[in-house]
């Protein structure tokens, strides 16, 4: 297998806990994913209890979370977070497989918390030459690993050849210090922690873009719930925003930059007619920020 036939099927390094897939976006831009497949079941219990609406997830649904990471291959290469160190040896050889032996010159963190940075020094002792970016405004980056990075603003663009990727300042913040990534000539959006459905390892939807799982019992009604419910995790400060004015907020970005595909951290990438699913985004953003959040008064 090549990486190009990773357009149709993924090639899978590794197993368990520890395993990564690779599929093709377009031609030269990879996602690389790690979810718990049939070993979902056991993990994600908990994650369901704190809901306030727990009992909607207390059916036959078992959904899996993955963590990813994207990588643009070019004149210069530039990848997009770095999965987590549980998935080290098989993340790095799926590094290895879309670079087929061209250098990285680039490793980009949207926010320093393990499962977007935690491989970044394991990545530097096999290509020391990559230059490693991060958010401008931040401090003791070398506390994570992350020593003499270049830091980059909102605005700022990358060149790599054919493709160019800009600084973009993140909507919907996991830490202080977070970014997310346009790629401008794909229009592909990476949002780090926001906009991310569920998937179900049994009705094999692991590795799959958006438009394969609704073809195989996947709907947009569920999609909504998934950002809702994902949002409500993530974004505790939600409580404080009212839902209207997220949504105006989610279509000035969407005016601002041309999406045609979005590629979250923990979701399964929209890749085709991507404009028709913004409402439901902003419908499960809106009923996020109207859920009752237990430590806020």
């Amino acid at each position: 297998m090549t990486p190009q036939d990773t357009l149709k099927e993924a090639r899978i390094f590794g197993e368990g806990l520890e395993r990564v897939a690779v599929r093709a976006i377009t031609p030269n831009i990879f996602w690389l994913t790690h979810c718990l497949g049939d070993l979902a079941k056991d993990y994600y219990q908990e994650y369901f209890a704190v809901l306030p609406n727990a009992e909607d997830y207390a059916g036959d649904r078992i959904v899996d979370y993955p963590f990813s990471a994207f990588l643009i291959v070019d004149e210069k290469s530039l990848l997009i977070d770095t999965c987590g160190p549980k998935q080290k040896k098989a993340f790095l050889d799926a590094v290895q497989f879309c670079l087929q032996g061209k250098s990285l010159d680039y490793i980009w963190i949207s926010h320093v918390e393990l499962p977007h940075a935690g491989n970044t020094g394991s990545l530097k002792r096999i290509w020391p030459q990559a230059q490693v970016v991060t958010v401008a405004g931040g401090e003791n980056y070398d506390l994570h690993g992350l020593e003499n990075a270049m830091t980059a603003a909102p605005g700022e663009v990358i060149e790599l050849g054919e493709h160019s990727v800009e600084m973009v300042d993140a909507l919907f913040v996991d830490h202080g210090l977070s970014q997310w990534l346009f790629e401008r000539k794909t229009g592909m959006m990476f949002t780090a922690d926001w906009a991310h459905n569920l998937h179900e390892p049994g009705l094999c939807h692991c590795f799959k873009f958006m438009e394969e799982m609704l073809a195989s019992g996947y709907d947009e009604a569920t999609l909504v719930e998934d950002i809702k419910v994902n949002a409500w995790y993530q974004f505790p400060w939600l409580a404080w925003c009212d839902g209207e004015e997220l949504c105006v907020a989610i279509d000035e970005l969407f005016e601002q930059y041309e999406v045609k595909i979005l590629a979250p951290s923990h979701g399964n990438p929209i890749r085709e007619n991507f404009q028709h699913f913004i409402p439901m985004i902003r419908d499960g953003m809106k009923r996020a920020a109207e859920m009752p959040f237990s430590n806020v008064l």
